[in-house]
């Protein structure tokens, strides 16, 4: 197989796991667990696995107090932002809802990166732009005003946690250029997240009244977090191409509608359908595009 494509099924299954999160997600809500219980075993089963990976890779050694404290506000951020506002919009909105308004992600990424790091709005980018505001209304169902009123809780939510997931990337940035590895960048604020999590709902009190409960707890954690993102880095080292992976990753929201309709018979209006299909071509025009623009301008230089 060829160098590259070998990488492909990994960054596909990883993106099936994330589909999954909303499944277990909607069933511990169903078995009475509150949203902030669901958030504190997510971030306390990933960051106790994380632990365990970063004293093995020799994650924090040599970090000193600022480097934690960066790499934990880092965390608070990203991860715990996007754990507790994605967790909040399932709550309200259905599964296609909430990981679409997830992936309106890459838009704030561009917004973002132009006002801190001060980077052009290309033409590629204002098409992904475009792409997610359109493609996000027609999801979220804008035109019918009634069901906007009802969902506006869910819809809030649902941007917060695209805003959250964008911080990944943009901090993200200023911790690669403070030197930070990629594996001190995942492993840190992972466990900052879940010692902060633990703080606030002690992991010891949270119910465990039925097995469902207790698989749901682990599935949270691992099948929701540290297993798709090995998967993901496993795929990058098989040697695909960055924004290939990227765009493959954008089969979560996809994933996650197909177990909506499947497991909790979620229906789609066609509107809907429509506005997935163009917030994905956005992004893959928006990233695709962009290496193209880049190069061109390179050439032309």
């Amino acid at each position: 197989m060829k160098k590259g494509i070998s990488g492909m099924p990994y960054i596909i299954g990883a993106a099936v796991l994330w589909g999954l999160f909303p499944v277990f997600t909607r069933i511990i809500y169903a078995e009475g667990i509150t949203v902030m219980q669901a958030v504190a075993a997510r971030a306390a089963v990933a960051g106790l696995i994380y632990l365990v990976i970063g004293f093995v890779k020799g994650c924090f050694s040599g970090l000193g107090g600022r480097g934690l404290v960066f790499l934990s506000l880092y965390g608070f951020a990203s991860l715990l932002g996007t754990y507790v506002f994605y967790s909040l919009s399932i709550k309200y909105l259905s599964a296609a809802m909430a990981a679409m308004l997830l992936y309106t992600a890459p838009a704030f990424v561009i917004v973002f990166d132009r006002i801190i790091w001060k980077e052009k709005i290309t033409p590629p980018k204002l098409i992904a732009l475009a792409a997610a505001f359109f493609g996000s209304c027609l999801v979220v169902r804008a035109y019918d005003v009634e069901s906007l009123v009802v969902n506006t809780a869910g819809i809030i939510f649902g941007l917060l946690s695209g805003i959250s997931y964008s911080m990944l990337t943009v901090i993200g940035r200023a911790a690669v250029k403070r030197g930070y590895s990629a594996m001190q960048n995942t492993v840190v604020p992972a466990v900052a997240v879940g010692v902060l999590a633990g703080a606030a709902i002690p992991v010891c009190g949270l119910p465990l009244d039925s097995t469902t409960i207790i698989l749901c707890y682990l599935a949270l954690g691992v099948v929701g977090s540290v297993l798709p993102y090995f998967l993901y880095q496993k795929g990058l080292a098989s040697g695909i191409d960055g924004s290939a992976a990227s765009i493959l990753a954008n089969i979560e929201p996809v994933t996650a509608t197909m177990f909506g309709v499947l497991i909790f018979a979620d229906t789609l209006e066609a509107a809907q359908i429509v506005g997935i299909v163009v917030v994905l071509g956005g992004a893959a025009v928006g990233t695709l595009g962009q290496e193209r623009f880049a190069v061109g301008s390179k050439e032309k230089a």
